[in-house]
């Protein structure tokens, strides 16, 4: 099936035909039809019996007799005809169009088909513009729709959200009800099934009306993005589950498409009101672009939060980031349906979600347990803040999930849940190494130690980290070195004759520590 190359239809102009879309109502009849042309513009207004010498003009379509054909006929330029019957058709000029019908309906039963034709498509042209002025004007032209295409229509945004289905057949997905906002959506294994299947992540990027094969869903869609300003705002899509897509189809859902594009600039059609400006509010609260205290202030009463409830910071990354976002998109719906006390949205090619534990009582464990399914079917990982109860401090909250999911996925942990408070001596061990390494941070007096033991081929340095360890018991340090207690003893002494370190004063055994943990943190990156 080949698109049609030359569009010209838009709400402006009206929607014109082409002989494409007049063979397909004979196709679907199973006449026998054929076309003849170098190019098939969408350009035809109406229908005419052909009387010689009179004036013909191209945005008509003429209906004239095979056995009449003569090389009279080639006379005529970029004219349309519809030939009934056999006929020499070399009689026409190449700049023609030719529709040839060799079946065996009469004249009058092919012309009034081909009129019914143009009424048909004239009539849902007039309710397309008629519902432009509409308070519902998406559904009034799907519904007009469903006699131009014979296939159940719909059309959904960015989050899979349903805009209009006006006819729901047996083999379509069911759609689910959205808690958050009473909208019907797709299922969530719908919407992940289309993120991982190649074939849908290409036609994110499509223009114009484009066919998605059946390897997934069973069935072909006829479907077109709808753009506005270069931004992809949905889809409108044909399932192929009563009759065979034509065409001519594409043209329709390009005229269909145009309709709704101008809807969407007029009466901003996609735009779910609830949260929008909520995530917007916190897309630049995250980034730092919003300091206005009222500003904050103002968002919390909007929430009809508190300032001191108690919060929780989520962030999701998928293992496999899509710049587009598209589909990880359609899942916000999903995660609030899981948890209405949290807001979700897009940042930093992930999700977010800041959740307020007071709306509703929650527990911390109760709302990530909610998420398991959409991470693992979402092949996500999660990153969780320490629970904290002031508003002010999401921004850091943010940081904290951004850190327990960036260490969690470094420790190789085949989790998919990273906690930040799990993690909070690697992140702390981090932060300390900042600025300075490592090397120049750990003390000289543990240089000291190692610098003995090369020399002297001792074990002081690994000594004093199993007796720290140990909590300085003796006995469970001396097992595990294999030495006798008095070794032990001996060790320590000399210990701290080298270092001068007091190791009954807390500061100087957590410095010591931290060391440690320091330096091999250090040999592990080296």
């Amino acid at each position: 099936m080949n698109k049609r190359e030359h569009f010209v239809n838009s709400p402006h102009t009206g929607f014109h035909l082409n002989l494409q879309i007049i063979a397909d109502d004979f196709a679907e009849k199973k006449e026998d039809v054929s076309i003849l042309c170098r190019e098939d513009p969408l350009t035809l207004d109406g229908l005419r019996i052909y009387q010689a010498g009179a004036l013909l003009k191209p945005c008509y379509l003429y209906l004239v007799f095979g056995n009449s054909l003569s090389e009279s006929f080639l006379r005529y330029q970029n004219i349309a005809f519809v030939v009934v019957g056999s006929g020499d058709l070399s009689c026409f000029s190449e700049s023609c169009r030719i529709l040839h019908i060799k079946g065996t309906l009469s004249f009058s039963e092919i012309f009034n088909q081909i009129q019914q034709t143009f009424d048909r498509y004239s009539d849902w042209d007039s309710k397309l513009q008629l519902a432009l002025g509409s308070i519902d004007p998406l559904n009034e032209m799907l519904e007009a729709s469903l006699d131009i295409f014979h296939n159940p229509v719909f059309a959904h945004d960015t989050n899979f959200y349903i805009l209009s289905s006006p006819r729901h057949v047996t083999g379509m997905s069911e759609w689910v009800h959205d808690q958050r906002t009473g909208r019907l959506i797709a299922p969530l294994s719908l919407i992940q099934d289309f993120k991982l299947d190649a074939e849908y992540q290409r036609t994110l990027i499509t223009h114009g009306a484009n066919i998605y094969s059946e390897e997934l869903r069973g069935y072909r869609i006829l479907y077109m993005n709808l753009w506005v300003s270069g931004n992809y705002q949905g889809r409108l899509c044909v399932d192929e589950l009563q009759t065979e897509i034509q065409p001519g189809h594409f043209s329709a859902l390009e005229y269909l498409g145009s309709f709704i594009e101008l809807c969407i600039r007029r009466h901003n059609l996609f735009q779910i009101s609830m949260g929008n400006d909520s995530r917007q509010f916190f897309t630049e609260y995250l980034s730092g672009k919003l300091t206005e205290l009222q500003a904050v202030t103002d968002q919390i009463q909007y929430l009809n939060w508190n300032r001191h409830d108690r919060y929780l910071v989520l962030r999701l990354e998928t293992q496999q980031q899509d710049d587009r976002m598209h589909s990880s998109i359609a899942t916000l719906g999903h995660i609030e349906a899981q948890i209405p006390e949290g807001l979700a949205f897009t940042y930093q090619q992930g999700i977010v979600v800041i959740v307020n534990l007071s709306f509703k009582h929650s527990v911390s464990s109760d709302v990530i347990r909610s998420l398991a399914i959409i991470l693992r079917e979402g092949l996500f990982k999660m990153g969780v803040s320490s629970e904290f109860r002031d508003f002010l401090l999401i921004p850091q909250g943010y940081i904290q999930a951004v850190s327990a999911l960036r260490l969690g996925k470094k420790s190789q942990s085949m989790a998919w849940c990273y906690h930040f408070d799990a993690y909070l001596l690697e992140y702390m061990l981090s932060q300390i190494s900042h600025q300075i390494c490592p090397e120049l941070l750990v003390s000289s007096r543990l240089d000291a130690l190692q610098n003995y033991d090369r020399k002297n081929n001792t074990e002081l340095y690994h000594t004093l980290k199993v007796y720290l360890e140990h909590e300085r018991n003796s006995l469970q340090t001396a097992r595990e070195l294999f030495i006798h207690r008095s070794s032990l003893t001996y060790r320590l002494e000399r210990i701290q004759k080298l270092t001068k370190v007091d190791l009954d004063n807390p500061k100087d055994r957590l410095l010591l520590q931290l060391c440690f943990l320091l330096q091999e943190k250090d040999q592990t990156v080296t």
